[in-house]
């Protein structure tokens, strides 16, 4: 009996130690606004040099790399950033109007 006991004790911790790993893992993006909603926009870091895009609100970073676009907390180590750019999209998905946002902003020339 005390060994059943002890068993449901460990299992509960067990349980619970993991649902906490899970929780601390998430990370928490908010869903997308109704049909029909009045989208303010969505206020982006863009790096020109590197074409970069943070999101700071969720502190996700989108770059090209490899044939496609990703996203990540963390850059690769390759990815230096430099100065960026304050700039308001109406997408959640910053690189869909990446041809747009280069346009405007282009890579500074080298400086020779």
């Amino acid at each position: 009996m005390k060994c059943l006991k002890m068993s449901k004790v460990l299992l509960a911790g067990l349980l619970t130690a993991i649902s906490i790993a899970v929780v601390a893992g998430c990370v928490y993006e908010a869903p997308p606004p109704p049909p029909g909603a009045v989208v303010e926009g969505y206020d982006y870091y863009y790096y020109p040099d590197e074409e970069v895009y943070f999101y700071p609100a969720t502190g996700v970073f989108f770059w090209f790399g490899g044939g496609g676009w990703h996203s990540g907390r963390h850059l690769p180590r390759t990815i230096v950033l430099h100065n960026h750019v304050n700039v308001r999209l109406n997408t959640r998905v910053p690189y869909e109007r990446h041809e747009e946002v280069r346009a405007r902003y282009p890579r500074p020339k080298p400086v020779r």
